[in-house]
């Protein structure tokens, strides 16, 4: 059934003695399909309801797993088994062999799709055809490629509250503005500009001015936005935010404005030849915005309905690619662009349950002071300038040691994530002394304080979270065991200069013959530890030394290198080297 519209109802009327007809059969089965289409489109929305995740299977391959999704006209799509595809292969690639625009990436869509099946013969069937007809249609699906971004109708619920508009497009970056449809008068809101990389190699940057009525910033109804890629840590999308206030007031429509020939682009420091324009209008209005939208929803949502009569796939994935030599590979594979989920009633009972699991156990915490059972939660201070986790290890000691002899915890999980943690450990008295907690050597107070004498040390692994424990006897003991307290801190002042600091490497990406060596430089910003580790993802991709002298394999591909602050593990950046043997091109 490839009708796109579901009205007019009508049904069948059963009498004894009606003469049924093929079209009566096909008017009972648009009948119910339409019903439960339209039930669809209203109650659940479109987007995926579960499964289809894109994975990228090799270097020009993805799949498509199973799962289902309800299409814009309320069609359901079903994907039963996994479904693995070429990019070469899939309708719609051609778009990015012709792009000459700079990009490098293609929307990987999913839509309803009918086919003809089980040919049987016809008595009735006359002509060319020779009497053969087929007696089954299947419902099924079509993936394909495309360029083009969905319509702002049916990109999710999204585009009720707020706009999305391209502000420029060209050599290989995209600019836009996402202001909200609605504010309320006299309130702060927040607006973003969002800027996608998408081929362009040099370092971006550009201003502009926008111009604003019955809205402002900082007070003022003109200001400036600047961007330097240069100043961020490498990425293929960056997201300016905006923070404006409306004027106060009801039924006005506010508007931002770009400044005409303000608009300057910049890449590797040379001005680009461009021409940009974009245009917003923000509602203002003294009612609840939530109010607003819905309203709006229950007016408009019919004949938008109405109007909908074009194809429009679901987006699964945005597929970043580029070329090497006549090939070309994927880059990357950013699953569902643009949102187009359907929140289920399974799916909301559990962000339900979990949301009240969350609370409860938030509430319990604030009651029992942080207790936790073995590990115990402090919590952050007031100033918020440390963060504090505290518990309790067992070391087995066996038959016991002798002096000088060394035993180790297993790795525990201190609980306050990957980075610099500092971490305390003190031995637990005996049962002559079970309130007391030795830190240091227990021998200063006593031989007969503590039954076992024992120097402490802890290794922390940034990397993981974990710490092991560690102590060397300094007297022969018998005893089968040994109990430490730890407490571990964190720095929250000095994590959060950690979003100050960045790594990157320079270039970010080389063309390199087999086993040809090169020296990827680091750029680094607010760390003064400049250690290095560094690394190739791929098992068989070549090797790179202490100093970032990369040698290449000799299996021609393309090879991600991996730089890590060793200071910072949390702090990372990637290169890439795509390996050709040049002889044979």
């Amino acid at each position: 059934m490839k009708n796109l519209k579901y009205f007019p109802y009508e049904r069948n009327r059963y009498f004894y003695g009606k003469l049924l007809g093929v079209e009566d059969f096909e008017a009972e089965q648009k009948y119910m399909n339409d019903k439960r289409r339209l039930i669809n489109r209203f109650m659940h929305g479109c987007g995926v309801v579960c499964g289809l995740n894109v994975v990228q299977v090799e270097s020009d391959t993805i799949s498509v797993e199973a799962g289902l999704a309800l299409d814009f006209a309320g069609r359901e799509i079903l994907v039963d088994e996994p479904v693995t595809r070429r990019l070469p292969e899939l309708e719609g690639f051609s778009a990015y062999e012709k792009d000459t625009d700079g990009g490098s990436y293609l929307y990987l869509c999913i839509e309803y799709a009918e086919y003809e099946k089980s040919p049987v013969y016809s008595v009735a069937s006359s002509g060319t055809d020779g009497g053969e007809q087929y007696s089954r249609i299947a419902e099924g699906f079509h993936i394909y490629l495309t360029g083009q971004e969905p319509e702002q109708g049916v990109s999710g619920s999204r585009a009720y509250y707020e706009a999305k508009k391209t502000l420029y497009w060209g050599n290989g970056i995209r600019i836009s503005q996402v202001f909200p449809r609605y504010v309320r008068g006299g309130s702060k809101f927040d607006a973003r500009i969002i800027v996608e990389n998408m081929g362009q190699r040099q370092p971006v940057s550009f201003c502009y001015e926008l111009v604003l009525d019955c809205l402002k910033k900082d007070g003022k109804q003109r200001f400036r936005v600047e961007f330097d890629e240069e100043k961020h840590e490498r990425a293929k999308r960056y997201e300016i935010p905006i923070i404006l206030e409306a004027e106060s007031g009801s039924g006005m429509c506010g508007w931002v404005k770009l400044r005409e020939g303000s608009f300057v682009l910049r890449a590797g420091g040379q001005v680009l030849e461009t021409q940009a324009d974009v245009e917003h209008s923000v509602e203002i209005t003294a009612e609840p915005v939530g109010e607003v939208i819905g309203r709006r929803y229950l007016v408009e949502a019919m004949r938008e309905l109405k109007n909908e009569t074009y194809h429009q796939g679901i987006y699964l994935a945005k597929i970043s690619l580029f070329g090497v030599g006549n090939t070309v590979v994927i880059d990357d594979v950013e699953e569902m662009p643009f949102g187009q989920y359907i929140c289920s009633d399974v799916l909301s009972g559990i962000r339900e349950i979990t949301s009240e699991q969350q609370q409860a156990e938030m509430l319990r915490m604030i009651k029992a002071g942080g207790a936790g059972g073995e590990q115990r939660t402090a919590g952050e201070q007031t100033q918020e300038t440390f963060a504090c986790v505290s518990g309790t290890v067992s070391i087995g000691l066996g038959i016991g040691g002798v002096r000088g002899q060394k035993f180790f915890s297993e790795p525990v999980m201190h609980g306050l994530g990957p980075g610099s943690v500092s971490v305390l450990c003190g031995i637990a008295g005996d049962a002559r002394k079970p309130s007391a907690v030795y830190y240091g050597s227990p021998e200063v107070f006593g031989e007969d304080e503590c039954e076992v004498h024992a120097q402490t040390a802890v290794k922390v692994d940034m990397v993981n979270g974990t710490f092991v424990a560690g102590i060397m006897l300094t007297e022969a003991t018998t005893a089968g065991s040994l109990k430490l307290h730890w407490t571990a801190f964190r720095d929250c002042e000095e994590e959060s200069k950690e979003t100050e600091r960045s790594l990157f490497l320079k270039p970010d990406m080389v063309y390199l013959n087999l086993r040809e060596d090169y020296h990827f430089e680091p750029v680094i910003s607010g760390i003064g530890d400049g250690r290095i580790l560094w690394s190739v993802t791929e098992k068989e991709g070549g090797s790179i030394d202490e100093n970032g002298t990369y040698t290449a394999p000799a299996i021609p591909g393309i090879y991600e290198v991996m730089a890590r602050s060793a200071a910072y593990p949390k702090i990372c950046a990637a290169a890439y080297a795509v390996v050709r043997d040049i002889k044979a091109d």
